[in-house]
């Protein structure tokens, strides 16, 4: 198992969607965020402070190799609108991988 951070940004200028549908995508990823605790993937998360750079959310995920892990990202990116980036996690203990 191999551990992947997950991006989650929005454009800058990014439409906002009706009250009703904004609630009906905070239902649907709460409910995929539960899913992926459940099934032991999810391992952190970070929310950052309202900024101008677009970061909207980070995921920590824990999966079987990098096609999973953009499997998720793609999942997370239909259910909410962001564009995700995957990024593989080093270890940082392993002196070579740093380069």
């Amino acid at each position: 198992m191999s551990e992947f951070l997950l991006l989650g940004t929005r454009q800058a200028g990014t439409t906002q969607t009706s009250p009703r549908l904004a609630a009906r995508d905070v239902v649907a990823l709460t409910t995929w965020h539960q899913q992926l605790r459940r099934w032991g993937l999810l391992r952190a998360f970070a929310l950052p402070p309202e900024s101008a750079t677009g970061l909207r959310a980070c995921l920590i995920v824990r999966t079987s190799g990098e096609p999973a892990a953009s499997r998720l990202a793609q999942e997370w990116e239909r259910r909410s609108g962001y564009q995700v980036a995957v990024l593989r996690l080093c270890d940082a203990g392993r002196a070579g991988d740093w380069q």
